[in-house]
């Protein structure tokens, strides 16, 4: 499966949130390193990195609106 730059920030923001919920973690605690781990190594580290530098930016610009 190939997956697309939103469908790869779409499963990491669900992802995030999901660990945020479940593991009381921040999103600072969440690493490329840790989701490449828990997704298995399917998706390359690097573009794991560069979503999360998206979803961080969202949540970012989500807190400056709120």
């Amino acid at each position: 499966m190939v997956m697309t730059d939103t469908t790869m920030i779409d499963r990491l923001k669900q992802f995030v949130e999901s660990e945020m919920r479940s593991c009381s973690m921040d999103i600072g605690g969440i690493t490329p390193l840790y989701v490449y781990r828990m997704w298995g190594g399917s998706v390359a580290i690097e573009d794991i990195a560069t979503a999360m530098e998206e979803v961080r930016r969202m949540k970012a610009d989500t807190r400056a609106e709120g």
